[in-house]
């Protein structure tokens, strides 16, 4: 068992991020008799995976429902986390095309950013702009 010094400086976690982890029921730690933290070989194991999961962008309320869950069950959340994620880069490069389209041409008249200029608001044409990249 290793005590909380230990597991800092081999996670690169504070001290004060272990105990809340602890606090927070994402890692269950054991004490001492003098009421250290102890931990486990499966608690660094399930240290190692909340790093993991927040590196890849989940909160720690959502971490702690994937630490709960099966195999088939946390796939199931990852495979949706990544839906997620793509269609998050698919619209920032669509507002990378829309600033390098601003960068070479300029910003677009409003009367020329929809086919229909009087019946469309300037969100409305903005939104088409966007659409069509």
């Amino acid at each position: 068992m290793k005590r909380i010094k230990e597991v800092s400086k081999l996670s690169g976690l504070s001290r004060r991020t272990l105990q809340y982890y602890d606090e927070q029921k994402l890692l269950q730690v054991t004490r001492s008799a003098e009421n250290y933290r102890l931990y486990r070989d499966e608690d660094l194991q399930t240290l190692w995976k909340i790093l993991l999961y927040k590196e890849m962008g989940f909160r720690l309320d959502k971490i702690r429902s994937l630490l709960s869950m099966d195999d088939r069950q946390a796939q199931n959340i990852l495979q949706e986390h990544l839906a997620g994620m793509k269609a998050e880069i698919r619209e920032l490069n669509k507002k990378c095309q829309l600033i390098g389209m601003i960068k070479e041409s300029g910003i677009p008249d409003p009367d020329i950013a929809s086919n229909e200029q009087n019946t469309k608001t300037y969100r409305e044409r903005i939104r088409e702009l966007f659409k069509n990249l």
